[in-house]
C-alpha cells in the first residue's frame, strides 16, 4: 500500500492563502451536496468548492467524508469534506501541493485516509453498541468487565470486535435490558 510524505506536502490553508496572493480579488464558494442519514445521524458529506477571480470561475473541486471511530473524523466529518474540496479545486487550479514540486492531486485528508486504510472503517453497527454499552453501563471499568464476560476476551476498541462479537454484545445487552 503507498504511504505518503505528508511533511513534503502543502496544507490547504497555505494554498488558501497563496490563492489569495495569486487572485486579490479571489473568492472560495462551497456547496454541500448530499449528506446520507444513517438511523437518524447524519454519517457522509459531499461538498462542492468553487473558485473564483471576481466572478469569473477558475476551478471547481468535490470531496467525501464519513465519520469515523476516530481522529478528526470523529466529529468533524463536514469540516474535512470543505477543505478536501477546496484543496482539491486548488489542485485543479494548478496551484502546488507538495513543497518538492512533485504534483499530488488528492488533498491532505485524503492522503491521510489512504495512510489510515489498514485502519477499519466507520461501521453504524460498532457506534451503536457504543453508545448503547455507554448509557447502560456507566464507567469504562464496567463496560471493559462487561465485554470479558460476554466475549471472553479484553479489547482495546470497538473495532477489534468481530461481527459476531458486535451480535453477541448486543444480544446481551438487550437481554440485560430486560432484567
Amino acid at each position: 500500500m503507498p504511504r505518503f510524505n505528508l511533511d513534503d506536502y502543502i496544507d490547504v490553508a497555505e494554498r488558501i492563502e497563496t490563492f489569495y496572493e495569486k487572485y486579490p480579488n479571489g473568492r472560495i464558494h462551497t456547496q454541500l451536496l448530499n449528506v446520507r442519514d444513517w438511523n437518524g445521524k447524519q454519517d457522509q458529506f459531499i461538498v462542492h468548492a468553487f473558485l473564483y477571480d471576481g466572478d469569473h470561475l477558475l476551478s471547481t473541486g468535490l470531496a467525501e467524508e464519513s465519520f469515523g471511530p476516530s481522529g478528526p473524523n470523529q466529529t468533524s466529518a463536514l469540516e474535512n469534506a470543505e477543505t478536501s474540496a477546496i484543496g482539491r479545486a486548488a489542485a485543479n487550479l494548478n496551484l502546488a501541493t507538495t513543497r518538492s514540486g512533485q504534483r499530488q492531486r488528492a488533498s491532505r485528508q485524503e492522503m491521510e485516509k489512504v495512510n489510515r486504510a489498514s485502519e477499519p472503517t466507520y461501521d453504524p453497527a460498532r457506534v451503536a453498541l457504543r453508545d448503547a454499552l455507554r448509557s447502560q453501563l456507566e464507567t469504562p471499568e464496567f463496560r471493559k468487565m462487561f465485554i470479558l464476560g460476554v466475549i471472553g476476551r479484553e479489547v482495546n476498541t470497538y473495532n477489534d470486535l468481530t461481527e459476531a462479537e458486535v451480535t453477541q454484545l448486543n444480544e446481551a445487552l438487550a437481554q440485560k435490558g430486560n432484567e
